[in-house]
């Protein structure tokens, strides 16, 4: 590729990669939940040209409650398709309905058969996860993304 176009791919895919090793590693060296931790399982679907696009569904737990959930949404940067499944850390949670909503999020996944997969993402009312999990198939992505979590209906309430 020549010119002004070749030079836009070569920085696209330079900083996809970049982004994607630097949150690989940090998911790599991230220390467990803290006690006090409201804790998720998550188990999605994520594919891609370019544009990404995941969906999925999970469970909240807080203590002795347990609330199920799905999540859409998607992204840039993405190229191919992936399962994952793995735990993430929920912080800042002040009340269960603030857990629903739109998130931004920094991820990566490196896949190819097996690989992993690792998220951060924060709400507007300062609700942080920090995701990380096994991943299965054949997709590199190092995005940056919107999803949507939302509390099935009957247990939306506080």
């Amino acid at each position: 590729m020549r010119g002004r176009a070749g030079l836009s791919y070569r920085f696209v895919a330079g900083a996809s990669s970049v982004l994607l090793a630097l949150t690989t590693l940090s998911h790599a060296a991230r220390a467990a939940c803290g006690e006090h931790d409201v804790r998720i399982e998550l188990s999605a679907r994520q594919v891609g040209v370019m544009v990404g696009y995941m969906w999925g569904r999970g469970v909240l737990h807080d203590g002795p409650h347990a609330y199920p959930f799905t999540v859409r949404g998607g992204g840039m940067l993405s190229l191919g398709g992936a399962r994952m499944s793995g735990l993430g850390c929920v912080r800042n949670l002040a009340r269960i309905r603030d857990f629903n909503g739109t998130y931004w999020t920094v991820g990566g996944t490196a896949t190819l058969g097996r690989g992993t997969t690792g998220i951060d993402m924060e709400n507007a009312r300062g609700v942080d996860i920090q995701f990380s999990g096994r991943s299965h198939g054949a997709q590199l992505s190092g995005q940056v993304s919107r999803l949507y979590f939302r509390l099935a209906a009957r247990q939306a309430q506080p």
